[in-house]
């Protein structure tokens, strides 16, 4: 009964969910109610980042590829060295298929430290002619900088006022393994990146604020905290948007002066599995990479003195300027409270239920 009625069961909500779907539809304003279900019903998917195109770069220290794309019935893999003609001998082969039972290996090989270290570049079919590209053996490297806009240069290890234009940028060689043209499964939800900031304090931040509290054009952003990096070098699309002069509603300041650091890492199908006997040294530039900025309070506003002149009655002596009073006007920016933008998180599943069923019923209601 069971193999029996699990199937019956899910055809009736199959058909439930069409019908459900079909009468929102039909009322044109509930459509966008019609799109929530959708969305709540079928989250997005992860795609893959193991299967590559024939010729396709792929990163020293990845697992689990699949290349059979690229080799297609080849058995033996070639490299030439930088100036050597193809038609002299390789400086280095290596044998992947050696029998039938070997053949599942195009599904998931490893670009092995062992084998490949120093040997970047093309690799070739050898045993079948004419010669093609397999992949392309590429070393990964991960560098991050925080970035001034303004000036465009590198300011890492630095001291910045709190009110620079700052940003990180990212340069690396992985950029292609988010391209579709070498990994032709892949999706927007594929990034291999972990970016943290930690505030002088220690603290990690989860978002960001564009202004203090009360103004009208305050924001508040999420960190990008797995960047989906498809060109080098990358930049912070919200970095321009920090204002680390920001308030909370006491009026206190949310980014307290001091060093501010970025660390990034990669894990790009398991790599760091394939690193895990390395140093932090050898690592550094390969798996993760970090940077620091230290901000400081910007130069305090400029005070301004306007001098008013003594009027001298006629036949006085006129006072020399050391005897001149004058008045000082300091000026400092004003703070208006207004209501601060806020963000919303997704509606909870019951939620969307609960409003999908007062929305079937007001529509039944209506056909009446």
């Amino acid at each position: 009964m069971y193999y029996l009625g699990f199937p019956l069961f899910l055809m009736n909500v199959i058909i439930f969910i069409i019908r459900v779907l079909k009468l929102l539809f039909m009322q044109k304003k509930y459509i966008f109610l019609a799109l929530v279900f959708i969305m709540a019903v079928i989250p997005p998917a992860a795609g893959s980042l193991t299967k590559i195109s024939a010729g396709a770069p792929v990163y020293v220290g990845e697992q689990n590829l699949d290349i059979s794309s690229g080799l297609q019935g080849c058995h033996v893999i070639a490299w030439w060295g930088n100036g050597t003609e193809l038609i002299d001998p390789p400086a280095r082969n290596i044998t992947i298929i050696r029998s039938v039972e070997d053949s599942g290996i195009a599904f998931r090989y490893s670009i092995d430290p062992e084998l490949f270290a120093g040997y970047t570049g093309t690799w070739y079919c050898e045993d079948r002619k004419p010669l093609r590209a397999v992949f392309e053996v590429v070393r990964p490297e991960l560098a991050v900088r925080f970035w001034d806009l303004d000036k465009n240069e590198d300011v890492t290890g630095k001291t910045m006022p709190l009110n620079a234009n700052i940003t990180y940028r990212v340069d690396t060689s992985l950029d292609r393994a988010l391209q579709y043209r070498y990994r032709p499964d892949i999706t927007p939800l594929d990034s291999f990146y972990t970016v943290t900031l930690t505030d002088p304090r220690g603290k990690g931040l989860s978002s960001i604020y564009t202004g203090s509290y009360g103004k009208p054009d305050t924001s508040i952003l999420s960190f990008e905290r797995s960047p989906f990096i498809s060109s080098s070098p990358y930049f912070w699309k919200d970095g321009s948007a920090w204002n680390r002069e920001s308030r909370n509603v006491q009026g206190d300041s949310l980014y307290p002066v001091g060093t501010y650091t970025l660390t990034i890492t990669q894990n790009l199908n398991h790599m760091q599995e394939m690193y895990a006997t390395g140093s932090s040294e050898t690592l550094a530039g390969l798996t993760g990479a970090s940077a620091t900025v230290t901000f400081i309070k910007p130069e305090s506003t400029a005070v301004q003195t306007v001098s008013t002149p003594r009027r001298t009655p006629s036949g006085a002596v006129t006072a020399s300027p050391a005897d001149t009073p004058s008045s000082t006007i300091i000026t400092s920016p004003t703070r208006t409270p207004v209501p601060v933008k806020t963000t919303y998180a997704p509606l909870p599943s019951w939620v969307v239920l609960a409003g999908l069923g007062i929305a079937l019923a007001g529509a039944v209601w209506q056909r009446k």
